[in-house]
């Protein structure tokens, strides 16, 4: 099931695709280590083949030339401003930079990146065909010379396929380079369709911090809603899975080509603790009038301490902006509680069990440590009974574990904070 993970290279000057350049780049890199390269030295276009390492992982790395293609299905993930598109447009010549991921899928991902920074300096896009993305060369030299992966969500797309009905067939692309199948939802609606691609987008990110795929039946605790309501997903073929939607009229077997009839699982649900015994599967629609209002997912240790590490080095942009808070800025910052005594895990350290909420940031201010964030609460903790939604308190960095810009109607995160300016 596993495929290779291809990415194409806009340069900014197709002369720094010339073979002998691309050799000596990465060759001269204190990040990547070469010991070993094939070509053909009489064709300046035939492919290349380099042995490489990254941090004791190790990687066969194909090159070749390839024309730009972008596909109008492709998703622009980043911004791109109409001179960005303009010499994209004049480029005539591109890299195809493949490898096969290691079991360790997002450092993978990241090495990936290093790689193409490394050959290419100067890119002014690079198309992620597995995840059918294109991103910007400015995003993946920040996140090649970061030493905080990118977000798992990177390495997938999630697409909405619709018809006149308003039936909404969600289906991931990206995962199979891990090895994982990729995962669908079926029978959702216009209404619902964001909030069923929240579930995916976690089962997803739940996949890739396991580096597996659950096990035939293996049920997973996702997310808590409303009411203190479980969400158990569990994994099905898609046959099986359509069974219990006799009326679907997308996602049927009819639409499926050979890709999307192998290597995918549809999401579903066990209801409750006899079900799991029993094996009897259930409609992700079943839990519908929960979703929206309170939902919290399950996020790993992690993703957590990535998500938290990235804010931390990137908590400079929040600064900058909060004496715009008045002005039409908004940020909102998730901030790590302590939970109370009574949920404690013994055989865990206290301070690092806390309860991930997010606050709207009032003010900033400054002392002789570092910035202290005045912080409203937004929505109701779990596993804290003295702070309720309106509560107001005073956090430092180590209390982040993510954040979020609004200014212009345009929403700024770690990831994509170099846009900010």
């Amino acid at each position: 099931m596993k495929e290779t993970s291809f990415m194409t290279v806009i340069p900014a000057d197709e002369e720094d695709l010339r073979p002998e350049k691309l050799i000596e780049r990465i060759s001269q890199s204190r990040i990547v280590k070469v010991y070993g390269s094939e070509r053909d030295m009489s064709d300046e276009n035939s492919p290349i083949s380099l042995k490489i390492s990254i941090d004791d992982r190790n990687y066969t790395v194909n090159l070749s030339m390839a024309e730009p293609d972008f596909p109008d299905f492709f998703r622009t993930v980043h911004f791109f401003s109409d001179l960005d598109f303009q010499k994209i447009e004049k480029i005539e010549k591109a890299l195809t930079v493949e490898i096969d991921y290691t079991d360790d899928f997002v450092a993978s991902y990241h090495d990936q990146l290093k790689i193409i920074n490394c050959l290419v300096p100067d890119k002014l896009a690079v198309v992620d065909l597995p995840s059918e993305k294109i991103l910007s060369g400015k995003w993946v030299k920040l996140a090649a010379e970061s030493d905080i992966p990118p977000a798992p969500r990177y390495l997938y797309t999630a697409q909405a396929i619709t018809n006149d009905s308003g039936e909404v067939w969600i289906h991931s692309h990206g995962l199979r380079r891990c090895g994982l199948p990729d995962l669908e939802i079926l029978g959702s609606n216009r209404d619902m369709a964001q909030v069923h691609y929240q579930i995916l987008e976690n089962a997803a990110i739940h996949m890739i911090d396991e580096e597996r795929c659950p096990e035939e039946g293996e049920p997973t605790l996702l997310a808590r809603l409303a009411e203190g309501v479980p969400m158990i997903t569990v994994l099905a073929d898609w046959e099986d899975a359509l069974k219990l939607y006799p009326d679907a009229t997308v996602g049927t077997e009819d639409d499926r080509d050979e890709y999307h009839a192998e290597g995918t699982k549809v999401i579903m649900l066990y209801l409750n603790a006899e079900d799991m015994e029993n094996g009897k599967i259930s409609r992700i629609q079943e839990l519908d009038k929960y979703l929206g209002r309170n939902t919290m997912f399950m996020i790993s240790h992690k993703e957590t301490e990535r998500m938290r590490s990235l804010a931390r080095e990137r908590i400079d942009y929040v600064c900058k902006v909060s004496d715009q808070l008045d002005s039409g800025v908004e940020v909102l910052m998730k901030l790590g509680l302590r939970v109370d005594d009574e949920y404690l895990q013994p055989e865990t350290d206290p301070d690092e069990q806390r309860e991930h909420i997010w606050f709207t940031l009032k003010a900033v201010e400054q002392d002789e440590e570092g910035p202290i964030f005045i912080c409203e609460l937004m929505q109701e903790p779990y596993y804290v009974k003295a702070m309720q939604k309106g509560s107001t308190g005073s956090f430092r960095v180590t209390d982040v574990t993510d954040w979020a810009i609004f200014r212009d109607e345009k929403k700024y995160t770690p990831d994509d904070a170099y846009l900010i300016g």
